[in-house]
């Protein structure tokens, strides 16, 4: 900031930040490089007092009711928040990480073609994140996709003017038809017409225009404009799946986030990965990720009972099939006579083996030493699983691709 300039203190329930710079400014308020007492840097996102109103003030409290729960590593992260008095008006403010980089910088500076997809696989990645929880960005620009270039990791921001569903909606959100909300420059045709259904695809739009501009330094609007291919032969293969993101109607681009992946999957872009949201842990995670309760909390024996004979063992969560097929082939293992792993009956969370009194406790001992190799056994088996049907997709995947260039060849050469 300048000489003149006030410093501003932004004051949290446990920490004050401390203005170093205002690095950004947009509909809604400004960006500012904070510093805390430990001379840690920041940013602050804060409602400018003469930009203030009730609309902006709600969208505000969904960015941060969205932003502030957020565990992907491409979406950007709320730390803290708080007040500050300007002007006379209570401004809401927003404590994010600081990225000294935007897209649109690296794009200033140029990427080299090779960096391309990698970078925008990240992008797909934290926009992807965002719609398998039901949220359209609705306002994606270079602007608002952050860099952190020490890890070349890219973060979506802004969320200011997302669309929330009913399951992430804080506040309700009224948006007046006067009211441009997206950056008119990388906007849906929906977008700009009132009473136009805006969803996911608008997204979409906006990521089929970047993408094309991260190559060719130019954004891509109505017929005629600079094509990857022209200026990298090696990805022009990117140019139709560009033209079919930048379609008029919405309904004739890709719907999902998952369709443009498995196009660029399909060419062996081995980086590119889907994603899915976790059943345990209720957030994004790659498809390829281990989301198993048995592994998350392998089996434990917890309680027993003996009834006429019966020994019945009482395990922390129901097993089944796989796990049961590892305890009983998991290799050499110590047992009572004629009474191993295959002994036991299974149902639930039960294993019951006819057993005498004076057998129960070795039973119990011996089971309890098998478990731990179970669970690996078990674990191995899942991963395997896992990495087999990844293969298989991305196989098949590559394999569509090489029967639609092969028709597409024989179609433009061969003649009647």
């Amino acid at each position: 900031m300048s000489r003149k300039a006030k410093r501003l203190c932004f004051h949290t329930l446990f920490d004050t930040y401390y203005s170093v710079e205002k690095i950004g400014s947009g509909g809604c308020g400004d960006v500012y490089k904070v510093k805390d007492e430990n001379d840690d840097i920041f940013s602050v996102k804060c409602l400018a007092p003469d930009r203030i109103n009730k609309n902006k003030a709600k969208r505000f409290k969904n960015e941060l009711y969205f932003c502030s729960k957020n565990e992907h590593k491409n979406i950007i992260k709320v730390l803290d928040y708080g007040y500050i008095d300007l002007k006379g008006k209570k401004c809401p403010f927003l404590i994010i990480p600081y990225y000294p980089e935007t897209l649109r910088s690296l794009m200033k500076k140029g990427i080299s073609t090779d960096k391309v997809l990698g970078y925008f696989s990240q992008i797909l990645d934290g926009v992807e994140a965002a719609h398998l929880q039901g949220i359209w960005h609705r306002d994606l620009k270079p602007e608002n996709i952050l860099c952190d270039p020490s890890s070349g990791t890219l973060v979506i921001a802004d969320f200011g003017i997302a669309h929330f569903t009913e399951d992430w909606l804080y506040t309700l959100v009224e948006t007046r038809p006067q009211e441009r909300l997206a950056n008119f420059q990388y906007a849906a045709p929906e977008q700009r017409e009132r009473e136009k259904n805006v969803d996911q695809r608008a997204d979409i739009y906006a990521l089929g225009m970047i993408l094309n501009e991260m190559f060719t330094g130019q954004v891509p609007h109505g017929t005629g404009y600079k094509t990857i291919g022209s200026v990298s032969s090696g990805y022009g293969y990117l140019d139709d799946l560009v033209a079919n993101m930048l379609k008029q109607s919405p309904e004739e681009r890709p719907a999902q986030i998952e369709d443009i992946k498995k196009q660029l999957i399909a060419r062996k872009n081995e980086f590119v990965t889907q994603q899915k949201i976790s059943s345990l842990k209720k957030t994004v995670i790659p498809v390829t990720e281990i989301d198993d309760p048995l592994i998350a909390d392998p089996p434990k024996l917890v309680e027993f009972d003996w009834n006429r004979g019966i020994l019945t063992l009482i395990l922390n969560q129901a097993v089944n099939s796989k796990w049961i097929w590892a305890l009983q082939n998991m290799g050499n293992h110590t047992s009572l006579l004629n009474k191993g792993p295959e002994s036991f009956t299974f149902s639930g969370n039960k294993a019951t083996i006819n057993a005498d009194e004076d057998e129960i406790q070795d039973a119990i001992n011996y089971f309890k030493n098998w478990l731990p190799r179970a669970n690996q056994v078990y674990e191995q088996i899942i991963r395997r699983e896992k990495q087999e049907a990844e293969l298989k997709i991305r196989f098949e995947l590559q394999q569509r691709i090489k029967e639609q260039e092969a028709r597409k060849r024989v179609l433009e050469k061969v003649k009647i």
